[in-house]
């Protein structure tokens, strides 16, 4: 049981080691989202439905951007040859 301890501490550690490297609003921001979680718990914390930050790519622009270039791009280029 303190292995389990010990791994989620330094876990917890290198959160905040992550999060040094950001300036304080960001950092404020950006701590909602990583946690870590604890075994015996049903719940991680971690916030995710909240509005995304303009500028911000997320998993959902990821995927959409991703299928326009790597799926439509040749698509369109197959169009005009």
């Amino acid at each position: 049981m303190s292995d389990k301890k010990n791994i989620v501490e330094e876990r917890k550690q290198l959160i905040e080691e992550v999060l040094e490297a950001y300036p304080e609003k960001a950092k404020k921001r950006r701590a909602k989202h990583l946690n870590v979680h604890e075994e015996g718990k049903s719940d991680c914390g971690v916030k995710s439905n909240i509005k995304s930050l303009p500028g911000v790519m997320t998993a959902r622009g990821c995927a959409y951007a991703g299928s326009k270039g790597v799926v439509w791009g040749p698509i369109k280029n197959m169009f005009y040859l």
